[in-house]
C-alpha cells in the first residue's frame, strides 16, 4: 500500500484524497463534499481486502476521524443533509437485524430459495402484445 493510505479494519483508502474533498466551514455548519456523488450519498473508491471498490465516504471519514471500523453501524446525518461530511452531524447507530413479518430473521440472498420463473404459456400473450412476436 502506498504510504498516504490509511488502513482500518479491511478498508483502505487515500486519507489525503478524502479531506481534499471536503470543504470545511466551522464545527457546527455542514462540511460541504465535492467528490462523486450517488442518488442518495456521496462516494469514495477504496479498497476492501484489497478490492478495489466505491463507498459512502462518510464511512470513510468516520474510520478517518475515529480510527475505528464502522461496519456494524449506520451512519446518518442529524442535519438531514445527506451530503454533509461533518462528523458531528453523524449520528451514530448499531446495525439492527431485520425479521420477516412471520417472526423469523431475514437471511442473506445466498441463503433465499431461487425464484420460479414465470412460464413461457403465461409470458407468450404478454409478449405477443408488447413485443409484437
Amino acid at each position: 500500500m502506498k504510504e498516504e493510505y490509511k488502513t482500518v479494519g479491511a478498508w483502505s483508502w487515500n486519507d489525503e484524497l478524502l479531506w481534499k474533498k471536503i470543504v470545511k466551514t466551522d464545527d457546527n455548519s455542514c462540511w460541504a463534499w465535492t467528490g462523486s456523488v450517488g442518488p442518495f450519498t456521496n462516494l469514495m473508491g477504496a479498497r476492501k481486502n484489497g478490492v478495489a471498490q466505491m463507498t459512502q465516504s462518510r464511512r470513510l471519514l468516520y474510520r478517518s476521524v475515529f480510527n475505528e471500523d464502522c461496519e456494524d453501524i449506520q451512519i446518518r446525518q442529524t442535519c438531514k443533509n445527506r451530503y454533509c461530511m461533518n462528523p458531528s452531524h453523524f449520528d451514530i447507530k448499531p446495525n439492527q437485524r431485520r425479521f420477516r413479518m412471520d417472526g423469523t430473521e431475514r437471511t442473506t440472498p445466498v441463503d433465499q430459495p431461487e425464484k420460479p420463473k414465470l412460464k413461457q404459456a403465461k409470458l407468450k400473450p404478454v409478449q405477443e402484445k408488447w413485443w409484437l412476436v
